[in-house]
């Protein structure tokens, strides 16, 4: 489940006393070299999955604009029913569908098997295209088949979720080997979306603690415990400590943007 910004009112937040995960888990590649404080700790039974979780939350960073301006030229077609003879050549029947009922339409289309979601991924040639496509159906055919076309980011996967808290928290113990923004955001990533780092402390000694700014959904998704499990069955145990949390409007300028809460370094005189 991928979580996005949804409005919501402002909301006085405060550190959660229960109701936190006693731990998060993430798995290393097979390729990562085990932190040098890694300690191979057998997991207790009461600490094993009883079943495959059905969905799992991660915070992605916002899209950089070319990213942003790709997904908005996508959309996904479904065609029904699932017993339409067209679902067998799906692509030959979606240039067909266009050529004979939006003609005046843009017939550049990139089509592709999709891995999930529709029967076809659409790529129109701009955002516009797709907008004037998504305003011309339900396409339909002779024999009650239709077409219908799902943007990118409205599919059933995507939950539009509000993430109006932010949080300054503290990873204890947290080894030197993932100290950089990206194992940060990382490691960090299925219960909050890594605003901020405080650069300061990348170069502190093994295991000292690194403060981050969190923005999620709610500051009860925060473990007690970050558990970083490498391939030869070690582990490094980071204690997380919540020291504040606070609505996100209370860190945003007169131009609704972010107001940094870490202050860079002062320069050496």
């Amino acid at each position: 489940m991928m979580r996005t910004h949804a409005a919501a009112p402002v909301t006085a937040w405060e550190i959660p006393s229960h109701g936190r995960p006693d731990f998060a888990d993430v798995f290393k590649p097979a390729g990562v070299p085990a932190a040098a404080t890694a300690v191979h700790v057998p997991t207790p039974p009461s600490e094993w999955p009883a079943s495959r979780p059905e969905s799992c939350t991660m915070y992605v960073p916002a899209p950089d604009p070319a990213m942003s301006y790709f997904a908005r030229r996508h959309a996904y077609a479904y065609i029904s029913p699932d017993t339409a003879p067209a679902r067998g050549n799906p692509k030959a029947f979606l240039r067909a569908v266009f050529r004979t009922l939006a003609p005046d339409l843009s017939q550049q289309l990139e089509l592709e098997t999709p891995s999930c979601f529709g029967d076809v991924v659409v790529c129109f040639r701009t955002p516009e295209d797709r907008e004037a496509a998504m305003r011309r159906q339900p396409f339909e055919v002779a024999g009650g088949v239709t077409v219908k076309l799902v943007r990118e980011g409205e599919t059933p996967n995507v939950t539009f979720t509000p993430m109006e808290c932010l949080a300054h928290v503290a990873l204890h113990r947290y080894p030197v080997e993932e100290r950089t923004e990206e194992e940060i955001r990382g490691n960090c990533c299925h219960f909050g979306g890594v605003l901020e780092v405080d650069r300061a402390f990348f170069t502190a000694p093994d295991l000292a603690t690194v403060f981050i700014v969190l923005n999620m959904e709610h500051p009860r998704e925060i473990p007690r415990e970050l558990r970083i499990r490498y391939s030869d069955g070690s582990r490094c145990v980071v204690p997380i400590e919540i020291l504040r949390v606070w609505d996100r409007s209370e860190s945003l300028d007169a131009n609704g943007e972010h107001v940094p809460f870490f202050q860079p370094p002062a320069a050496a005189a």
